[in-house]
């Protein structure tokens, strides 16, 4: 059987059933867990969480961890200056004296630099390639098409990542036009997934603008945030019906990397998933697709 991965960045279950978003749901749909196998130690990143699902092991086992990832973002944003920081951090640890604001304004803490690098900082090691459910499916013969995948061949929406923050209390136009630019990239790389269904045997596509839009629209007491939050959850919505219509014979899973926690303004320990046909096993935790989607294919 075909198999098509929608990947949804950030989608909340609870927003799903509040709104009954329908489109979302499928057949069958539960939640998943992200916190347990990643390890409480771990940030709940979006190419980390991803990596797992690819891997169907934790990505800390390759040396692939926020810790890390950060550390490397770090040293290409202060260039030359990175020793100078490493010293700064050994002498006053844990302290923090406004010093990366000014050297962001003057360029010697560089976004721009860092958003060159970002995709090479983010993606998992070359040795855990052929880890992937990529790499495995493909020894196997099949065929698969991906494209802007986190961890795995994202360049665009990673180096969107380098500035999303800066927009999360911006003016309220700027914020959607920020999401409708993301929007619109990831609505092109999904047309182009669709045009590819029948020359593959899996797809993986993803789309973040859910994710972004959490992070500067969800505000459940201001209702105008809401409302705008939820055009762009049915948006994403009418894609994957538009999917399951288009593609007939073909498992489309929908799976989310993680939901959002309005309470702290960050990332949820779940994710949701949903399917149009009966899975082997229920999903519990984000590496249990991995060996789904390998039964799937051979179903």
């Amino acid at each position: 059987m075909k198999v098509f991965v929608f990947g949804v960045d950030g989608l909340e279950a609870k927003l799903v059933e509040r709104w009954e978003l329908k489109d979302f749901m499928q057949k069958y749909w539960g939640i998943h867990d992200v916190l347990t196998v990643l390890g409480k130690e771990e940030k709940l990143y979006t190419p980390i969480i991803w990596g797992a699902f690819l891997l169907g092991k934790p990505p800390s086992l390759y040396g692939f961890n926020f810790s890390n990832i950060r550390e490397q973002r770090l040293k290409i944003a202060y260039g030359s200056l990175y020793p100078l920081y490493c010293f700064k951090r050994r002498l006053f640890p844990g302290k923090s004296f406004g010093l990366r604001k000014i050297m962001q304004k003057i360029g010697l803490f560089s976004t721009e630099r860092l958003k060159v690098g970002m995709p090479k900082v983010e993606h998992l090691p070359e040795e855990a390639i052929s880890d992937t459910i990529i790499g495995k499916v493909k020894q196997l013969g099949y065929r698969v098409w991906v494209k802007e995948f986190p961890a795995y061949n994202d360049e665009k929406i990673a180096k969107f990542r380098v500035y999303m923050r800066q927009y999360f209390d911006a003016d309220l136009k700027l914020r959607l036009k920020y999401l409708n630019e993301i929007y619109e990239i990831a609505y092109d790389i999904y047309e182009e997934a669709l045009s590819k269904a029948d020359e593959y045997d899996l797809i993986l596509y993803y789309n973040p603008v859910i994710d972004y839009a959490n992070h500067m629209l969800f505000r459940p007491r201001n209702y105008k945030l809401m409302v705008h939050l939820a055009s762009y959850y049915r948006k994403v919505g009418k894609m994957v019906k538009n999917v399951r219509e288009e593609l007939k014979n073909t498992a489309i899973l929908v799976v989310s990397d993680h939901g959002y926690d309005p309470k702290i303004h960050d990332h949820s320990n779940y994710g949701f998933w949903s399917s149009n046909v009966q899975l082997p096993e229920k999903p519990l935790t984000i590496l249990h697709f991995h060996r789904i989607i390998l039964h799937l294919l051979d179903s």
